[in-house]
């Protein structure tokens, strides 16, 4: 009964030929004599979850999992508490991954090195403490593995704990390309200015000490340069691409485009671009969105045209892009008509980030009140970053009474969305700063006293503005201050 259940699920008979076949891949059915207590009953559900099939399906599978809990099964070894926890780790509920490997300990089973890697993963999804699985790798001798360091430095990066991951990158005696690359692209990814120059440094220490970087370790340091702006460097970059490595393949090309998108070269951009023979939609999307970055939206929109006649398949982070060029460059009605096409034409569910795109694209020519609409419009509840959109646009625009309105909104949306105190603190200092400055700008000094009381009582600082500016290859930071 239960195998005509999973085969059902998995091969639904009113699906097509290619989905059936591609199910029946990723996702084989039990064989009949499979006993369900057994892990040859195990596996395909394993699978099932392994591979992140439709949402639909995952919720029919889930039910057929009862049956083949770990307790039920006659002899319980490591190798299945690993592929559950494997399974759990990229699913829908990775907390799951947790449970089973208490369950494990409790079995009097050793974890070794094969299961770490998975139990990080899940723990970094499900924002769990990383240091608990830490410490009982350190306690089974597991933390100097290659595998765990990975692990290790990832699931730190991800929950935003540099710190800790750097003390475990320094601890490591011997350092892999891998490691190597893990923490350059965990400090890439953290967006902090400090954190970014020590990627390029850590970058520069490897090439000091004797190491080859891979394409994957120049890519990661081209983000550190990409995010600090800084386009010396990242042509240093580009000049030891060629020295180490040969082939300009499709992710290195994008990432220098990227790089040189951000820091305002736009004619090296042109020429890489130029000089990658295969391109995919990453690189032409990596192109459309360093010329909407820049403010040359109608060349962004000529680029477009191109890849959908080479036919290249524009994805959500494209049409993210698009929309940010109409918004920069005031194309209102091109945005509005690219963003019905976006569902009707390409089939992609419009996200949080393209209505942003939309109410800042309307709310920069002046439209507010259809900008409000498509708030009101949203499938979801919109996030601080769509009600920041708008918010700017009044700012920008001197409209105090759209202030008025959506104060209490942004308020109310920092309050309940918002579950970190830092963050919460940082949404409201933004919004409450630029609120006085309208006020200020209408000369209404008493809602300007009234706002400076907000932030007395909130206990809330405005932090202090700075400029980058890089001269003669050195970036220099510039802090804003008010004197008197």
């Amino acid at each position: 009964m239960i195998d005509a259940q999973m085969a059902a699920v998995l091969c639904p008979p009113s699906t097509s030929h290619r989905s059936t076949v591609r199910s029946r891949f990723l996702l084989r059915p039990p064989s009949p004599k499979a006993d369900p207590r057994s892990c040859r009953f195990l596996r395909p559900l394993v699978r099932a979850l392994r591979f992140r099939p439709h949402r639909s399906r995952i919720r029919r599978i889930r039910p057929l999992l009862c049956p083949v809990r770990l307790r039920c099964l006659p002899r319980r070894s490591a190798f299945s508490h690993t592929a559950m926890i494997r399974a759990h780790s990229a699913g829908p509920a990775p907390s799951n991954s947790l449970y089973i490997f208490s369950c494990m300990l409790h079995s009097g089973l050793y974890p070794d090195r094969f299961v770490f890697p998975f139990l990080l993963r899940a723990t970094a999804r499900c924002r769990s403490p990383v240091s608990a699985v830490h410490a009982m790798a350190a306690r089974h001798g597991l933390d100097e593995d290659p595998h765990v360091v990975t692990s290790l430095l990832h699931s730190y990066g991800s929950c935003g704990l540099f710190d800790s991951a750097r003390k475990v990158f320094d601890e490591k005696t011997k350092r892999t390309e891998v490691n190597w690359c893990a923490i350059i692209s965990c400090f890439a990814r953290s967006g902090q200015h400090s954190l970014l120059h020590d990627g390029i440094s850590l970058f520069g220490q490897l090439i000091s000490t004797g190491g080859r970087p891979n394409g994957d370790i120049v890519i990661a340091a081209l983000s550190c340069c990409a995010g600090l702006g800084s386009m010396s460097q990242g042509k240093a970059l580009h000049a030891l691409f060629f020295r180490h490595l040969t082939d300009l393949s499709v992710e290195l090309g994008t990432a220098l485009i990227n790089m040189y998108g951000r820091c305002g070269g736009l004619t090296a951009a042109r020429r890489v671009f130029d000089e990658i023979r295969y391109k995919d939609s990453s690189t032409w999307t990596a192109m459309i969105g360093g010329l909407a970055m820049n403010g040359r939206g109608e060349e962004a929109l000529t680029f477009f045209s191109g890849m959908v006649d080479r036919r290249f398949w524009p994805d959500s982070i494209t049409f993210t892009a698009v929309l940010n060029a109409c918004s920069h460059a005031g194309l209102v009605e091109t945005g509005i008509k690219l963003f019905k096409d976006m569902k009707e034409v390409y089939g992609i569910e419009a996200r949080m980030e393209h209505y942003g795109a939309v109410v800042d694209m309307l709310g920069r020519a002046g439209m507010f009140e259809q900008a409000g609409q498509v708030v009101a419009s949203m499938p979801f509840a919109p996030n601080r970053v769509v009600w920041g959109s708008l918010l700017h646009a009044c700012a920008v625009r001197g409209e105090p009474r759209y202030w008025e309105m959506l104060e209490k909104r942004f308020l109310e949306l920092g309050l309940t969305v918002e579950q970190d105190e830092d963050e919460k603190v940082v949404v409201d200092v933004g919004f409450l700063v630029g609120l006085s400055n309208v006020y200020a700008g209408t000369c209404r000094w008493q809602k300007v006293g009234t706002v400076r009381e907000k932030m007395v009582a909130r206990g809330v600082k405005k932090e202090i503005a700075f400029s980058l500016l890089e001269v003669d290859g050195r970036t220099h930071r510039f802090l804003g201050r008010r004197e008197g």
